[in-house]
């Protein structure tokens, strides 16, 4: 079994009120990927360039480049290596019908919901320590990633409450990183919070000495899910035995 993150962070061309195109993953096993596109309004084809990275050795693994592919075609990606980590990185370009390209194109940024594909569900990190008071939180963070020197693991933390959000600084993974959450920052009336979500991003030293950074899935839930999971927690965790990392960005040519 392969398990897939997927994060999404797109840079398109709308045209009126159209959705913005993006990308969803159909299938995934231990050798291959495949992806589709969706919400393609009116884009005809689409310039895509592939690059799959392998972190075990920190190296660009495959490119691959293709042009004019139609909206409704599945990519698949095959001959990837079991007991490997994978990242792989999306360019893109959207082309549309000539007939529908008028005043209303504007560039647009558009960043995807956090919520992924409930098939995606192994995480890059993890909660492993959790400790609440009347107003406190405090969490421990671990990372499948931290016995590997060359790939740096980042959390970024959120508490969202009723009508606000904290947000402790961000912190790098070496074996653990501890977060603490200051309900007393706000006011007593507002201090509802009930969800708590650890966003890691990866930080990859290449053998070219290159920095490639990627977003892993987020894990969000009440302290009662992040204690539960904590219950529920093997003591000994292993190392999946396959695993991609998606990022998907787009280059624009208009």
């Amino acid at each position: 079994m392969t398990w897939l993150l997927l994060s999404l962070i797109l840079f398109t061309v709308t045209i009126g009120i159209h959705c913005v195109a993006k990308f969803e993953v159909t299938s995934v096993s231990d050798s291959s990927l495949v992806i589709k596109m969706v919400e393609a309004g009116n884009v005809t084809n689409f310039d895509i360039t592939v690059q799959i990275f392998d972190l075990s050795k920190q190296r660009l693994f495959r490119r691959t480049q293709l042009d004019h592919v139609k909206n409704d075609q599945l990519l698949s990606f095959d001959g990837l290596k079991a007991d490997t980590w994978f990242a792989v990185r999306i360019e893109y370009r959207l082309n549309f019908a000539e007939d529908v390209v008028d005043n209303g194109l504007r560039m647009t940024k558009q960043k995807t919901s956090r919520d992924d594909p409930k098939k995606i569900e192994q995480m890059v990190a993890f909660i492993d320590d959790l400790f609440v008071t009347k107003d406190n939180i405090y969490i421990g963070v671990g990372s499948v990633f931290k016995e590997i020197k060359k790939i740096s693991t980042v959390i970024v933390p959120e508490l969202r409450c009723s009508k606000g959000v904290l947000s402790p600084v961000s912190q790098q993974v070496i074996q653990h990183a501890s977060f603490h959450f200051d309900l007393s920052k706000l006011p007593k009336e507002d201090r509802k919070c009930s969800t708590i979500c650890v966003f890691p991003y990866l930080r990859i030293l290449t053998e070219n000495a290159v920095t490639e950074t990627f977003r892993a899935k987020e894990w969000c839930g009440s302290a009662e899910e992040a204690r539960h999971l904590l219950t529920n927690r093997s003591p000994k965790m292993s190392l999946i035995s396959y695993f991609v990392i998606l990022i998907l960005s787009v280059i624009l040519f208009h």
